[in-house]
């Protein structure tokens, strides 16, 4: 909004206001005075006109009362109507039979007053005067107008006064310093500045020119120093020169460093993988063992028939699929995520366990599971943070095992709490010690003789920086527990 209209805006609405209540208060009132005082003479004059006819009545004069009703109509050129009537409604005067005078329809300011005629208590008629209040009012109104007209001419002198002051002292030099802004941001720092009337504004111009002045100081101390990073950087080239190849030779050790270690961790996430599968086959082997042996009783001692054949092909094919879909789920686990997609904690928390399950069977722990029934939909990578629940599982199994504990325990809760949903991995494997507590999601930290450092830097990557969520770790009284806290994905 510009300047003109945030100053008329305001002396428009007084306006609007002023002539609100002129026209709809104050001239209503004032010309509603004038005419109850007009009115007011009037009828005290009626009165002396009521007393000087009581005796003509009397005395039943008629012709004394029409010379005075006509003089009294000559003299009051705005009584329009004058009637006499007496006690029974006769009308005495005019003689001529005309209807009772009524106030006019079309014209407001035509009033009707009338005024009994008694004597010692006796009725002797009513005097009926209808009186035109326009000359009256006239100068009334013609008042208000001119009153109305000089109130809006002042406003409009005081209107326009604003404006031109504004016009001056405000909006031009405003306009000035923007122009002087655009030729600054150009770096042209001799751009006039302009003078103002008001004082605000010649403040706001000094504070221009002082923080002009310093830009003009800064940019020249920016090519100085420009000048000088130039000469720095030569001499860093040179520098640079003779310690390229140790740089090189350094950044290629570190890098066949970070390869041997990424190596490991691929090799002991290999061995894990195998290891698992190799307690997920061992049942399976085992029933295929059973079933061979039995084939080959049957065949031995001749019991062998078409249908026993069939059944134990049938039985070998189906552990041989089993074990054939456990290869699958292995490799579609360990699979990378490519996108983000909307997933379920529930079904990736029990995708987790399905594949460390007989794992932890084989070295007698207890898996108790506490998850919701309905899903908890979050926003992010399923088998990522599939992954990030492995490696918690596969920690809390290697504490169990270190520890030697005589009746092994895992928990794993999935609770949604507000607006985040939390897993929690809960061990008796005697905890972790308090003084690594602080450094145990530090990068290549661990505490194993043939640990890698990296399982819980993964998770605490996993979940705060591609899900957005945190990690935690605590001790309890004969274990550990470890969170996982994200954002569930908003309801619609």
């Amino acid at each position: 909004m510009s300047l003109r209209a945030i100053l008329l805006l305001p002396l428009l609405l007084i306006s609007l206001l002023m002539g609100s209540f002129l026209y709809a208060k104050w001239i209503p009132d004032n010309l509603a005075n004038n005419k109850a005082s007009h009115l007011k003479a009037v009828d005290q004059h009626l009165g002396s006109v009521v007393e000087g006819l009581i005796p003509l009545l009397l005395g039943s004069e008629l012709d004394i009362i029409h010379e005075n009703l006509n003089a009294l109509k000559k003299r009051n050129t705005t009584w329009i109507g004058i009637r006499l009537v007496d006690a029974e409604g006769k009308q005495l005067y005019p003689l001529v039979t005309t209807a009772p005078p009524s106030p006019s329809l079309y014209n407001p300011d035509v009033q009707t007053l009338q005024k009994p005629i008694s004597y010692l208590d006796t009725q002797l008629g009513t005097l009926y005067v209808q009186i035109d209040l326009t000359p009256t009012l006239k100068n009334a109104r013609k008042e208000s107008r001119e009153l109305t007209i000089m109130l809006y001419g002042m406003l409009a002198i005081m209107m326009t006064t604003i404006i031109l002051l504004a016009e001056f002292a405000v909006r031009r030099p405003v306009s000035q310093l923007a122009k002087a802004a655009k030729r600054i941001a150009q770096m042209d720092y001799d751009a006039p500045l302009p003078k103002s009337l008001s004082h605000e504004v010649s403040n706001l111009v000094d504070s221009f020119a002082a923080m002009r002045d310093d830009l003009r100081a800064y940019h020249v101390n920016l090519h100085h120093e420009i000048a000088e990073r130039k000469e720095a950087e030569q001499a860093l080239k040179k520098l640079n020169a003779t310690l390229e190849q140790r740089v090189g030779d350094e950044l290629a050790k570190n890098r066949e460093k970070d390869h041997l270690l990424i190596q490991q961790s691929r090799l002991a996430a290999m061995g894990e993988m195998v290891h698992n599968i190799a307690h997920q086959w061992r049942q399976p082997l085992n029933s295929l063992g059973l079933i061979v042996s039995n084939m080959h009783d049957d065949f031995r001692f001749n019991t062998m028939t078409p249908e026993t054949l069939n059944r134990d092909v049938a039985a070998v094919r189906h552990l041989i699929e089993r074990m054939s879909n456990t290869i699958d789920d292995f490799r579609e686990f360990f699979r990378p995520d490519r996108e983000e997609s909307q997933f379920d904690l529930v079904e990736a928390t029990r995708d987790a366990i399905a594949i460390i399950e007989a794992t932890f069977k084989n070295n007698h722990i207890d898996l108790e599971l506490d998850l919701p029934p309905h899903p908890l939909l979050v926003t992010g990578f399923h088998n990522q943070y599939a992954q990030a629940v492995l490696n918690l599982l596969a920690n809390a199994k290697e504490s169990i095992v270190a520890s030697k504990t005589g009746s092994g325990r895992t928990r794993i809760t999935l609770r949604e709490q507000a607006s985040d949903a939390v897993l929690s991995v809960e061990d008796n494997g005697g905890g972790i010690p308090q003084g690594i507590l602080p450094k145990l999601f530090e990068p290549y930290f661990t505490t194993k003789e043939q640990g890698s450092g990296i399982g819980l830097y993964m998770v605490k990557m996993i979940v705060e920086r591609n899900m957005h969520g945190k990690v935690g770790a605590m001790n309890l009284e004969h274990g550990a527990k470890f969170t996982l806290s994200v954002p569930l994905y908003p309801a619609p």
